[in-house]
């Protein structure tokens, strides 16, 4: 009998076996999520309130842990609070601090606790993710009185936000773009902002999409949303994959162009919920459709809209002495398993320039090199088949040069007047005598442009500079203003970026959202490449998780495709490819040129 048992077990257990780990061999073929997808499945955290007799360090760690709560309310965070403090605690309107490390508690007197961390950032209540230098400590001074029998938290009378640890930041908080569109072209333009996460991710993301141009790229890009323009109710509901945007009736006002434009917007924001695959349209319940009857968006790209990324490259220019040729930018260990790009010399190639100009740039379409003397005084244009373009003397200790997508050039100097400016340069112009005009910059002030970078969708730039003595290095993003034809008229005050590094080098970007920068965070430490996110800080420059191995004597750094093709150059003329966290060197010489780099 015990046997028959034992047999009628393993049968049951096989059979349910076979039922849970087999492949279903009929029923419907479904599509899957896109590789790459963000996936929104957050941790859900439920807070513990006080406990009977806590002690008054107990009460403020409990207090700040609830701060990652995902009930809306934070019911039970308030109840570590006296109750005339429970309307001071501003978790959703003050900013947020985001610390490293432990908290350190120091016990003022008998009623009074200070905390004081390590902060990495502070997020704004408008979603800005500020980075913090190195050694920023905050300081939070709390109150304690007895509810009860009970100690309870007196906050500041100023009110209070919230402190979470960096991984209870990532849990509560999620970093997601709005778009916005080029003046000059059909481009979208990603705006980098952080929003709490959960069910209610796509309404937030919604709203803050029907909210204005942010004042950086205020008249670099538009929106299609006209004024005004609100949901009819606060939720975007999402049924079998599609959000349903319910607007209100200001959205009529739009014309069919910008109705396309502010439907390729939502739809490119909301894309980022995993849970929508497709985005429809209503004015106060009634629907909204596109020519030809369309009720429902599945990309932006269906309406002519898309970011713009810079293109993957097989070969790149080198430049060693007074020679440029065509090299592979890749590193390859094995050359005879790897197939090579055709490396011959192109008919728009320029074969040579005098090593006394230096500081070149290689124009989107590959035509022109740009050049500037070794006096930092003139600027020269070289092309393969027309003579050299000398352009007419226009300022000093000019910068390195960059062209943007438009076809203009960019470098900064010192003017007659002694100022601090950058200048455009219509580099198509067949007008030779065409001197470069200074781009509008009043906020420049006494500061100095040290390098440019101009994004491919040619409506944002990121620029290093530094104060009169050459030091105080800090990044930002301004806004490129261009006329209807495309004109550089002025940069917007830029958002700054990479607080966390006290010395900039060099920076590029990757693609729409992300750059590289040459840089250090210690002014004793190496010269080092770093990984960066627009409005969401550099990688690794608290902990060595994810760090690229450092490079002495990095001077300039450039990519033929993303993080993975960058290529630095050093002060002694060595090429090096990046090989994982890795930098061998693949050539010898004093510049690599990528179109547009």
């Amino acid at each position: 009998m015990r046997r028959q048992l034992l047999v009628g077990l393993l049968a049951t257990a096989a059979t349910l076996l076979a039922g849970c780990g087999g492949l279903p061999t009929t029923g419907p073929v479904l599509e899957g999520r896109v590789l790459g997808d963000v996936v929104n499945e957050p941790v859900r955290v439920v807070a513990v309130g006080p406990a009977d007799g806590a002690s008054q360090e107990a009460v403020v760690r409990g207090f700040l842990r609830a701060g990652e709560d995902a009930d809306e309310t934070h019911a039970t965070g308030k109840s570590f609070l006296a109750p005339q403090s429970v309307d001071l605690w501003r978790w959703s309107s003050a900013d947020v601090i985001v610390y490293d490390g432990d908290l350190s508690f120091r016990q003022v007197d008998e009623d009074s606790v200070e905390v004081t961390a390590a902060v990495l950032a502070r997020l704004t209540p408008d979603g800005r993710y500020v980075e913090q230098a190195p050694g920023v400590r905050e300081r939070l001074m709390l109150g304690l009185t007895k509810v009860g029998g009970e100690w309870r938290i007196e906050l500041p009378t100023t009110g209070f936000g919230l402190w979470l640890d960096n991984d209870q930041f990532n849990r509560v908080f999620t970093n997601r773009f709005i778009y916005y569109v080029s003046r000059t072209t059909r481009a979208l333009v990603p705006d980098s902002r952080w929003f709490q996460n959960g069910s209610r991710l796509a309404t937030t993301l919604a709203r803050a999409q029907l909210s204005g141009v942010p004042p950086f790229l205020d008249g670099a890009v538009t929106t299609g949303v006209p004024a005004n323009t609100s949901l009819v109710v606060n939720a975007v509901p999402v049924s079998n994959g599609r959000a349903q945007v319910n607007l209100s009736t200001q959205a009529l006002s739009a014309d069919p162009a910008n109705r396309a434009a502010m439907w390729a917007q939502l739809t490119k924001t909301l894309g980022q919920v995993a849970s929508v695959g497709s985005v429809s349209l209503a004015v106060d319940n009634t629907p909204l459709e596109l020519p030809g009857g369309v009720t429902s968006v599945g990309s932006a790209a269906e309406l002519g809209y898309d970011v713009v990324a810079k293109p993957a490259l097989d070969t790149a220019l080198l430049r060693r002495g007074d020679t440029i040729r065509r090299i592979d930018p890749r590193y390859v260990p094995d050359t005879q398993a790897a197939k090579r790009p055709d490396l011959k010399p192109k008919d728009i190639d320029v074969a040579r320039i005098p090593d006394t100009w230096r500081n070149l740039a290689l124009s989107g379409d590959g035509k022109q090199v740009a050049a500037v003397s070794r006096s930092g005084s003139d600027l020269s244009i070289w092309r393969a088949t027309e003579p050299t373009r000398a352009v007419p003397p226009f300022a000093t200790s000019l910068t390195r040069p960059v062209y943007d997508p438009v076809g203009y050039l960019w470098i900064a100097g010192r003017d007659d007047a002694g100022n601090d400016r950058v200048f455009a340069l219509d580099s198509v112009s067949s007008d030779v005598t065409t001197v470069p005009k200074a781009v509008s910059t009043p906020w420049l002030k006494d500061r100095r442009v040290k390098t440019l970078s101009v994004s491919a969708d040619g409506a944002r730039l990121l620029l290093v500079t530094t104060d009169r003595n050459g030091i105080d290095e800090q990044v930002g993003l301004s806004g490129i203003v261009r006329a209807p034809n495309g004109e550089p008229q002025s940069l917007t005050a830029p958002l700054r970026q990479a607080q966390s590094l006290t010395r900039i080098q060099d920076v590029t970007w990757l693609d729409p959202t992300s750059y590289a920068l040459l840089g250090q965070v210690r002014t004793n430490d190496p010269m080092r490449p770093w990984l960066a996110t627009i409005g969401a800080g550099v990688d690794g420059t608290r902990r060595e998780t994810g760090r690229l191995n450092a490079v002495p004597g990095a001077v300039a750094i450039t990519s033929v495709g993303g993080p993975r093709g960058l290529l630095i150059v050093t002060s002694d003329d060595r090429v090096l490819a990046r090989a994982g966290s890795n930098w061998p060197p693949i050539e010898e010489g004093s510049d690599v040129l990528v179109p547009g780099g």
